[in-house]
C-alpha cells in the first residue's frame, strides 16, 4: 500500500493567509492611529488658534514698573506690546530680550496673569557722568563704572562732565582699571556721600591730567579745586572744613581756585574784588 503524503502546499497557503490577515490588521490599526493623531492635532490647533486669537485674552491691563526716565508708552513700544496683544501668544523670553536691547534698560522681567494682565518690571541705568572723549564722541557712565551708551544731545543734562580720559582708560572686563579712570570713579562716588564737600549737584566738570591728576570745577561759586592724585577723602574733608570757615571769613568769599594737591598746605587764590584790582591774591 502506498503511504499518504502530506499536502505541503495547503499548509503554505494557510500560513500566507494568516500573515496577510496579520498585515491587514496592522495596517488598519496604523491608519486608525494616524487618523486619530491627525484629528487630535487638528483639534489642538483649532483650540490653540481660538485662545491666541480670542479678544478675551487681549492685554487690557498693562502695568509698567520701575520706569523713571522712560515713559510707559516708550517701554511698551520697546517691548512691542499694546492693547491688542494676546497674552497667551506673548513670548516672555523674546519680549525680555527686546527690553534688554535698549541701552537705558539694565534689567527687565515680564509676566502675565490670565485673562488680560501683563506686568513689565524694569531697572533703568543710573547715569553717573558724561565722558567727553577727544574725538568729540561722548559716552554715558553708570554708577557701576560701566559705559552703557553713546550720549546724545540731551543725555548729559545735569550730569557732571569728565574730560581728559582716552579710549584706553575705559574699563574692560577682566582687566584692571587705569589710574586715571579709578581716580575719576573715586571722586564721583565721594560726591554721593552724606555732607560731602563735593556735592554731586554742584559738580560741573572733572578734568583728569595724567601728570597733575584731577581738577574739579564746581557750579557753586564757580570755583576750581585742584585735587591731584590720591587722598581724595582726606582732601574732601579738608575742603569741607575750609568751606565752613569761608562762610565766616569775608576775605575767602571770593576764592577762585583752591589748591589741595598737598592736604597739609592749602593754597587759595582769590578773585579780583574791584575794578582797581589788577591781579589775584593767594592766601
Amino acid at each position: 500500500m502506498k503511504s499518504t503524503r502530506k499536502n505541503r502546499f495547503k499548509k503554505e497557503n494557510a500560513a500566507r493567509r494568516t500573515r496577510l490577515r496579520g498585515n491587514v490588521r496592522w495596517l488598519v490599526k496604523a491608519v486608525a492611529i494616524g487618523l486619530a493623531l491627525i484629528t487630535a492635532s487638528a483639534g489642538f490647533i483649532l483650540v490653540h488658534d481660538f485662545f491666541v486669537q480670542s479678544s478675551q485674552f487681549f492685554a487690557q491691563d498693562i502695568e509698567v514698573r520701575g520706569n523713571q526716565r522712560l515713559s510707559q508708552q516708550q517701554v511698551m513700544k520697546i517691548a512691542e506690546i499694546d492693547a491688542q496683544t494676546n497674552i497667551l501668544s506673548l513670548n516672555l523670553t523674546t519680549t525680555r530680550k527686546r527690553l534688554l536691547a535698549d541701552a537705558w534698560i539694565a534689567d527687565a522681567t515680564v509676566s502675565r496673569k490670565i485673562p488680560s494682565q501683563i506686568t513689565i518690571s524694569i531697572r533703568e541705568e543710573q547715569p553717573l557722568a558724561l565722558l567727553e572723549m577727544d574725538d568729540d564722541r561722548d559716552f554715558l557712565l553708570n554708577t557701576d563704572g560701566r559705559v552703557f551708551k553713546r550720549a546724545v544731545e540731551t543725555d548729559g543734562d545735569r550730569l557732571p562732565r569728565v574730560q581728559g580720559l582716552t579710549f584706553g582708560d575705559l574699563p574692560v572686563v577682566g582687566k584692571p582699571d587705569t589710574e586715571a579712570f579709578s581716580a575719576v570713579m573715586r571722586l564721583l562716588r565721594l560726591t554721593f556721600e552724606k555732607d560731602s564737600a563735593l556735592a554731586f549737584a554742584g559738580l560741573r566738570w572733572i578734568h583728569m591730567d595724567r601728570e597733575i591728576g584731577a581738577t574739579v570745577y564746581t557750579a557753586t561759586g564757580d570755583r576750581t579745586i585742584k585735587l591731584g592724585f590720591g587722598q581724595y577723602r582726606e582732601k574732601c574733608d579738608a575742603l569741607g572744613r575750609l568751606m565752613a570757615r569761608m562762610k565766616n571769613d569775608s576775605r575767602l568769599i571770593h576764592s577762585q581756585v583752591i589748591d589741595l594737591y598737598d592736604v597739609n598746605r592749602i593754597v587759595i587764590t582769590l578773585a579780583p574784588t574791584g575794578a582797581s584790582d589788577s591781579g589775584q591774591e593767594e592766601v
